[in-house]
């Protein structure tokens, strides 16, 4: 199967199921060049950076849509470049940011089950479609007033991608205490958690065990967990204070 066809479609490695051989990815190149792929490639990183607010931001999630771009395909017969690349854009800033929030919940929420004292950082507030004009606020804001707000929004991304990159390195932590004890249970209740599902039952389903067992291991899971944020913070626990 070529990779582009007569009618100038071109399928996209996930079709093929195959990566691109040297001449097909030279005649890509050049059909891509042919529909002015730098210019509507400036168009999308635009878009890109409206959506991300920073440049380093903006560049990797271009750089997710150009191999987007690659493993899907696409056909100049329905849509123009620059559209289908604005379209990916906007696919891959959605999907990231709803995979984000999926992991913080299930983080957060995980650690909240185990009635631990961690303090979880607030949810990130809604901003809505980009693409849609606010109803709120004054119509014309002021550019220190944009400035103002753009600074408080990075703040507030940076400490929300710190908090969750904190959390997920003690989940793999713990991940390892628990398979360090041969603790199976645990270790597929994590993963299973971690995968967003949070009944016992479907947990069961999903690892063929018997739901009781995640039930049993609770105990086990909340000692560990205690123990080891008591570690962690620098405050003994209570089965070091008792030896």
């Amino acid at each position: 199967m070529d990779a582009i066809t007569s009618s100038g479609k071109y399928l996209g490695t996930d079709r093929l199921k195959r990566a691109l051989t040297n001449a097909e990815r030279d005649q890509l190149a050049k059909v891509l060049r042919t529909h002015d792929f730098a210019g509507a490639s400036l168009v999308a990183l635009r878009f890109a950076y409206k959506l991300t607010r920073g440049q380093e931001r903006a560049r990797d999630l271009f750089g997710r849509v150009n191999v987007r771009l690659v493993c899907t395909g696409w056909d100049p017969n329905e849509v123009a470049l620059v559209k289908r690349l604005c379209r990916l854009v906007w696919s891959e800033h959605t999907n990231q940011k709803h995979e984000t929030d999926v992991a913080r919940r299930a983080e957060e929420r995980f650690l909240r089950e185990q009635e631990t004292e961690v303090e979880l950082p607030p949810a990130a507030p809604r901003r809505g479609d980009p693409l849609r004009a606010k109803t709120e606020g004054p119509t014309t804001p002021s550019i220190e007033q944009d400035l103002i707000r753009l600074e408080e929004e990075r703040a507030d991304d940076a400490r929300q991608a710190a908090k969750l990159t904190e959390l997920r390195a003690d989940l793999v932590k713990l991940r390892e205490i628990f398979r360090a004890k041969k603790d199976d249970v645990n270790v597929d209740f994590l993963d299973q958690w971690m995968a967003g599902i949070e009944d016992p039952a479907t947990m069961a389903e999903k690892t063929g065990r018997d739901p009781a067992e995640f039930h049993l291991a609770q105990k086990r899971r909340k000692r560990v967990i205690e123990r080891f944020l008591a570690e962690k913070n620098g405050v003994p626990s209570d089965d070091e204070e008792n030896e």
